[in-house]
């Protein structure tokens, strides 16, 4: 079984290693979602007790104790901003169903034209949207597999594209050791391309000529583009430095088929199971200097019998900026 894991993992990783820089759409599925997941530099393929684990590696979901449910606010660049929920439910020991659905909103923007420099009183406007629906099994007491099954959506202000795409995930957990190694492939699915009323145009065929028809419609031809994959491969070790803080560190090594690859880490120091304090750092790979460092906090509560945290996510896209995220999560 072992030797067949590092097989897959190195035939899959040389069918990853073209340079297709920007060729693909719908690059939004590789913002890293969850407030949690954020402050850990987005290195959670290995993770098992959260919902938003859902969007990183279905197969983790089933690791989780109970039911989860989580909502995130992300206040991404030029004031656009990401919504992203999430939730799993616990059917048995062994099959653990989740949904997710992440809203990406661009904002809007007054349209000017040629004739119309301040303005012209409409506005246009664009988001992204993806939704899945996952589940996952407990193979044994330490693998897990699931996939996920989801819509995929662009819109800019009268142009639309949609794709179905699936993603695939295993775990191994150790219980003892308290290690897990995480592996996923994320968005197996259909070309994207735009389609609208706006591609429709009237054109003049000869317009060095009078009495012909100028009012011929003609259409825009627009290109289909492949969804982004992405191969991750993650593990993460806990540690009990005593018997009121424990510390974990995760990474991950992504490798996406439309940039460089990514190398992830993230550490998390827990203090009496209740405040965590989280540091992650995020490295591409190529020759832009694209790193950045991410920082946050968590606080476990509890409403009735039902355990509630709220957490705070602070980043530094280095060239791009700073955004902030805020997340709170229920278990029930």
């Amino acid at each position: 079984m072992k030797n067949t894991f590092i097989t897959l993992l190195y035939f899959l990783s040389l069918a990853f290693c073209q340079d297709k820089v920007a060729t693909s759409a719908a690059n939004f599925l590789g913002i890293p979602m969850g407030s949690k997941a954020i402050a850990l530099g987005g290195s959670f393929c290995s993770i098992e007790s959260d919902a938003s684990s859902i969007y990183y590696n279905p197969g983790a979901i089933s690791g989780s104790k109970n039911n989860q449910f989580t909502v995130n606010n992300t206040d991404w660049f030029l004031d656009s901003k990401i919504i992203f929920i999430a939730g799993t439910y616990k059917i048995n020991n062994k099959i653990t169903l989740g949904s997710y659905v992440t809203n990406l909103n661009y904002g809007k923007e007054e349209i000017t034209d040629f004739y119309n420099q301040d303005g012209t009183g409409t506005y246009w406007s664009a988001n992204d949207i993806a939704a899945g629906i996952a589940m996952s099994f407990n193979l044994t007491n330490n693998f897990s597999i699931g996939a996920t099954l989801k819509y995929i959506t662009q819109r800019i202000h009268n142009e639309k594209a949609s794709s179905i795409a699936t993603d695939i995930g295993l775990l191994f957990s150790s219980d003892e050791k308290k290690f897990n190694m995480g592996f996923s492939i994320s968005n197996f699915g259909l070309n994207m391309m735009l389609e609208g009323k706006d591609l429709y145009q009237k054109i003049d065929l000869d317009p060095e000529s009078d009495g012909n028809n100028e009012t011929i419609v003609a259409k825009i031809k627009t290109e289909d583009w492949p969804l982004p994959l992405f191969l991750r491969i993650g593990m993460s070790k806990t540690y009990d430095i005593n018997t009121l803080i424990s510390a974990m560190y995760t990474n991950d090594f992504i490798i996406p088929s439309d940039d460089a690859e990514i190398f992830s880490n993230g550490l998390e120091l827990t203090i009496n199971k209740i405040f965590a304090i989280r540091f992650g750092f995020t490295s591409t790979l190529n020759d832009y200097n694209d790193e950045c460092f991410s920082t946050g906090f968590g606080v476990n509560l509890f409403l009735g019998k039902n355990p509630i945290r709220i957490d705070y996510t602070y980043q530094d896209k280095n060239l791009l900026g700073q955004i902030s995220s805020v997340g709170i999560s229920f278990g029930f």
